[in-house]
């Protein structure tokens, strides 16, 4: 690797700018690699600044642009403060969840048959109740 930078270099950088090459700088850059990338990096950047229009849009107010940036840093913080919550909540759904998977056939058995009466139970809780009058009743005196 070349670290001393070749004495051409600016020349070629001008002359990529100003399209205006020296036939002993043409076979320079033929021959030389860093002036060859300079050349292309240079012609690049200013075919970049041609296309780009210059001064059509204005800058944004500094005051808006601090004030936006406040605001984002204040909305942020509480969901940096929760996010430990949230890992643990996770962690603990996941331990819950391992601790379910072990559980014996007996146990899932037996829970299931517990589910399905309760289930059986809410289904007969309107044959269960009175049949409430409509009507609303007298105050009490």
């Amino acid at each position: 690797m070349n670290t001393a930078p070749c004495p051409h270099g600016e020349s070629t950088v001008r002359a990529a700018r100003t399209g205006k090459w020296s036939d002993e700088l043409t076979a320079h850059v033929a021959k030389c690699i860093s002036c060859r990338e300079s050349s292309r990096v240079a012609r690049w950047m200013t075919e970049l600044a041609e296309t780009v229009p210059s001064g059509s849009a204005p800058f944004p107010d500094p005051q808006l642009v601090w004030l936006k940036a406040q605001i984002r840093r204040r909305s942020e913080g509480p969901e940096r403060a929760l996010l430990p919550i949230k890992i643990g909540s996770v962690l603990t759904a996941l331990g819950l969840g391992v601790m379910l998977a072990s559980l014996p056939g007996e146990v899932w058995s037996s829970a299931y048959e517990w589910l399905t009466s309760g289930i059986a139970l809410v289904s007969e809780l309107p044959n269960l109740m009175p049949l409430a009058p409509l009507t609303p009743r007298e105050p009490f005196t």
